[in-house]
């Protein structure tokens, strides 16, 4: 499969909103060129320094990055991304232009790597690409990943809320199910801390395939993965699930919502993300509709991340 590698060189101020039309558009996520970058300080926990090469990046402002399968769909996907960026306003600035390129699987996978480095999100769970050295510290648990051609690198916003959250309510009782596990690294979250049962699954085939090299990597017993749907999938499990987590996109998650009350059993937890700032009450109005009952709401960046109870 060939892909398209929409690039807008911007402001830091136009990051939110240009990531959110590249999502919109059909990107699972989006890559960072930021200016910034090659001034800061790049330490992993044993303090070796990541030195950057200043080319890499913009000599002002960020490049966003957005992908795109090429398919039948792709014109369409690619107006609706020109119309969303030229309504936005930029003040006194050079760029704002937008750039097509196209890749082929290897080219893709290959431009996640001198941007990659290691993901602190949280001071004990550490997001580490599978090219650098694994930890030796008992204390961190680590994800090495290799995102290949599937998103879900830990870099966005919705993935490390999801993170954030799956560590909080981790333990060994848990049965979890990701739903669109990607690069499969919710998955591999929950199984390194410590859950009992896990089952992943995402309808896009190349995705199943890398999250499974993900998960190999990570060597992680615990997981169940297959292309499948939320329903068949689920009720052909032998136990249900008593933690749920879907990181997609505020309007998936509620269209969702009605297969989700079929197989989550009363009382269970169902964490999702990927919900833009402006849509956190139409997914919060959606959860109440269906009998969840809002446990935490967690934001960073304009992004939202919402933990309920179901109660039906």
């Amino acid at each position: 499969m060939n892909w398209l590698e929409l690039s807008f060189h911007s402001t830091h101020e136009a990051y939110d909103l240009v990531s959110n039309i590249f999502i919109e558009a059909g990107s699972k996520g989006v890559l960072l060129e930021d200016s910034n970058t090659v001034t800061e300080s790049h330490e992993d926990h044993f303090g070796e320094i990541y030195r950057l090469n200043p080319n890499d990046y913009p000599s002002d402002g960020v490049i966003i990055k957005g992908y795109l399968a090429v398919t039948s769909d792709i014109e369409t996907q690619l107006e609706f991304v020109r119309t969303q960026l030229l309504n936005l306003k930029f003040d006194n600035f050079d760029h704002n232009k937008l750039e097509i390129k196209m890749l082929d699987e290897e080219d893709w996978a290959n431009s996640w790597k001198k941007h990659y480095t290691p993901i602190e999100i949280t001071k004990t769970l550490v997001i580490k690409p599978c090219w650098l050295e694994p930890t030796t510290d008992p204390n961190v648990t680590e994800i090495m990943l290799d995102p290949g051609m599937a998103f879900g690198s830990g870099t966005h916003e919705t993935t490390q809320l999801c993170l954030e959250l799956i560590e909080q309510y981790a333990n060994s009782s848990q049965v979890v199910v990701d739903v669109g596990t990607g690069s499969g690294i919710l998955a591999i979250a929950a199984s390194k801390l410590g859950c009992r049962l896990v089952y992943a699954v995402d309808l896009d085939a190349m995705a199943v395939i890398r999250a499974k090299e993900n998960i190999e990597m990570n060597h992680c017993q615990n997981i169940i993965i297959e292309k499948n749907n939320l329903i068949d999938g689920v009720e052909a499990l032998s136990e249900a699930p008593t933690l749920m987590v879907a990181n997609i996109l505020a309007p998936i998650i509620i269209n969702m919502l009605d297969d989700v009350v079929k197989v989550l059993p009363q009382g269970q937890t169902f964490i999702c993300s990927g919900i833009v700032d402006h849509e956190k009450q139409a997914v919060l109005d959606a959860l109440v509709a269906y009998q969840f009952k809002i446990e935490e709401v967690r934001e960073k960046n304009g992004w939202v991340a919402i933990v309920a109870t179901y109660e039906g």
